[in-house]
């Protein structure tokens, strides 16, 4: 006889320990990415450039601030992919690049 809680208890156990490291990006390439193509705005440590701080205000939200920090990945994802001034960098990006400049962006974590 079938018993399907046999099955299931083991593949949601490995689901478990495995799902982190299916959406985690790499964070060093993450900062050759953001230092080429981010950093002019944003800053070296994610606070936004003096132009851009003027230019947006509180708008431009630090990326290592408690805000942003508290943004699940697919969250900061989708606001980088809405962003109008984005627009370029996302038709640029390559599949896995915004998942490591993710991952980057959580090692600026004040």
């Amino acid at each position: 006889m079938f018993k399907p809680h046999r099955v299931l208890i083991p593949v949601v156990f490995a689901g478990m320990i495995l799902a982190p490291a299916f959406g985690a990006g790499d964070a060093a390439k993450g900062k050759e990415l953001y230092m080429k193509r981010c950093k002019t705005c944003h800053g070296e440590d994610g606070a936004g450039t003096p132009a851009m701080q003027k230019k947006y205000g509180e708008k431009l939200l630090p990326l290592g601030g408690k805000e942003v920090q508290a943004m699940k990945d697919a969250e900061i994802a989708k606001k980088f992919s809405e962003a109008a001034n984005h627009k370029a960098l996302v038709k640029a990006l390559q599949p896995g690049d915004l998942d490591d400049v993710i991952a980057f962006i959580r090692t600026l974590k004040k």
